[in-house]
């Protein structure tokens, strides 16, 4: 019997500052989660994403904000979503930069999908995912690194497809997880994102503000965004809706 999706509890917050280096800020991020009662309706999942706009790019900021359009289409275009469904969406806004001209417009992605009883990562870039369970903070998220630079990001071509991140695991009740932008992870480590979490009472809306107070006291050049995200339930039953089961492998340098 296939069972059919429902919304886990999850519970989302953000907060994002501008660089002093940048005259806006080219981060943004998305929460689709049940406090929107249209994706609370449809019953298909809770999405989370963070994209950074590459600021050597003449239009990184338009590039984030194209990839989270598109991202808010989400559970109105797929009637049945899958993981295909969010690397779709990735490539499709990929090939569109790539009709800008390379280079001239790109960013970064991390998404994170709670749905069937699992949670489900998409990553291109130096945005990071993490999980905390169980007190243990462990980054599930790789940088693509191209030498000095940047070594993967969406805009970038076909070769998107190789190096493309794909991540699945059953989810738990009090699972927790941080996306954040290079903006953050310069200056801030690991444990000291999960020490946020718990100096403030578990709260995620206060614990996404105090991760970048503490960028702005450290002084932190990028633009930078946190994402937490607090697991509450979880439906008991997963179903086989998504055709992918496991983590993909990367294909040159990061």
């Amino acid at each position: 019997m296939t069972h059919a999706p429902t919304l886990p509890c999850a519970t989302g917050s953000a907060a994002s500052r501008t660089g002093p280096r940048h005259a806006e800020n080219e981060d943004q991020y998305r929460i689709l989660d049940a406090n929107h009662l249209a994706v609370a309706a449809v019953r298909k999942g809770a999405l989370f994403a963070v994209c950074d706009g590459v600021s050597t790019s003449r239009r990184g900021k338009y590039a984030a904000e194209l990839m989270c359009s598109r991202i808010d289409t989400f559970f109105d275009r797929f009637a049945a979503p899958r993981v295909e469904s969010l690397t779709q969406l990735v490539n499709e806004v990929d090939w569109e930069l790539r009709g800008m001209g390379t280079g001239q417009a790109a960013c970064t992605v991390s998404m994170l999908w709670l749905a069937y009883g699992r949670a489900t990562v998409v990553h291109v870039g130096d945005s990071q995912l993490y999980r905390i369970r169980h007190g243990e903070c462990t980054r599930i998220t790789e940088t693509h690194r191209g030498g000095r630079g940047l070594g993967a990001y969406v805009g970038m071509g076909a070769e998107i497809a190789e190096v493309m991140q794909v991540w699945q695991e059953p989810l738990f009740v009090g699972d927790l997880y941080l996306i954040v932008s290079d903006g953050v992870t310069e200056v801030i480590k690991p444990d000291e994102l999960l020490d946020a979490w718990w100096s403030e009472g578990g709260s995620t809306q206060r614990a996404a503000h105090s991760i970048i107070a503490e960028v702005n006291r450290r002084g932190g050049q990028d633009d930078a965004t946190a994402l937490v995200v607090d697991v509450l339930a979880v439906e008991t039953d997963p179903s086989d809706e998504t055709t992918f089961s496991g983590r993909t492998v990367f294909v040159g340098k990061w």
